[in-house]
């Protein structure tokens, strides 16, 4: 009992942190050159549509060029936090621009100034050369009134219950949790192929010990998936979260394998076991592959 006081105490001094994101601090001179990558992103694909010189700007935004007003507008963007911005998951999932667009998606280094920016609090400074030309993209402004801009927020927009932020913020380790599905449920493959090669017994044990741990990993990472509050709908995501989901209900399909039949060496029962690993491991696979892809594209493979 005296060793747990002392974890509660650590633990319960975590829970600030996890709740509320802390800009990073960074150099003057990388904060600068985050920022005027941004800039370059915005004017490139993004000012054309949601620029100050526009009457009627799409989605009646209008100031996106304005450093300072989109920061400042917390349903666009959350200084310190990339994945409560709006902003980065409508660029990270290539929903802007969109598909109607003349424009091509962000690319994957785009994307990942822009979650910098973001991170280290969405500043405004920019180098001197690119803040003449944001003067200029600005200069049909009148003060806060420009052409179309508006901070406008839905009216009808109910504030969550504390039952609605609890589980949302469960969801937030949804991220952390998909480790131990993925490592347990790919080395248990690997304990069945040395109990093929060594036909000994004694793995099927460890074979056991994996896949139920990681069946209750997949459970609860499933389970943390769906309370994260995440609004994605690009079909990468759309893919991640079914593909996860169908992977848990895989695993305790491996799990009843291991429980319910004796899956001897040599019989029909233990490579019946082995083909359903197989196909859970692949799956658990695809499932992580695609959780990358959801923050930093299809291509975070690349060399």
């Amino acid at each position: 009992m005296k060793l747990l006081i002392p974890l509660f105490l650590f633990l319960a001094g975590l829970l600030p942190v996890a709740q509320a994101a802390t800009p990073i601090e960074v150099r003057q001179d990388e904060a600068l050159q985050t920022t005027a990558a941004v800039f370059q992103l915005f004017e490139s694909k993004c000012n054309d549509c949601h620029g100050s010189q526009l009457e009627k700007p799409k989605g009646k935004f209008g100031y996106l060029m304005d450093f300072k007003r989109i920061a400042a507008n917390e349903e666009f963007i959350v200084p310190g936090d990339p994945n409560k911005s709006e902003f980065f998951r409508l660029v990270n999932e290539d929903e802007m621009p969109g598909e109607k667009s003349d424009f091509a998606p962000a690319t994957p280094a785009e994307k990942l100034a822009l979650r910098r920016w973001i991170q280290i609090g969405a500043p405004s400074e920019l180098p001197a050369e690119f803040a003449e030309k944001q003067a200029k993209l600005l200069a049909r402004q009148k003060g806060d009134a420009a052409p179309g801009a508006t901070d406008a927020k839905p009216a009808d927009k109910a504030p969550k219950s504390f039952l609605s932020k609890l589980l949302a913020w469960f969801g937030r380790f949804h991220a952390a949790s998909t480790h131990i599905p993925v490592g347990l449920l790919t080395v248990a493959v690997l304990s069945e192929m040395l109990a093929w090669i060594t036909k000994k017994p004694s793995w099927l044990t460890c074979t056991r010990f994996l896949v139920l741990v990681g069946t209750a990993g997949a459970i609860g990472t499933v389970s943390l998936g769906w309370m994260n509050d995440y609004s994605g709908v690009s079909t990468v995501y759309q893919l991640h979260k079914w593909i996860g989901t169908a992977t848990a209900i895989w695993s305790v399909l491996c799990a009843g394998c291991c429980i319910l039949f004796e899956c001897r060496e040599g019989t029909m029962e233990r490579n019946r076991l082995r083909i359903t690993l197989l196909l859970g491991a692949i799956l658990v696979s695809a499932a992580g592959f695609l959780g990358g892809a959801v923050t930093f594209g299809l291509d975070h493979y690349k060399w």
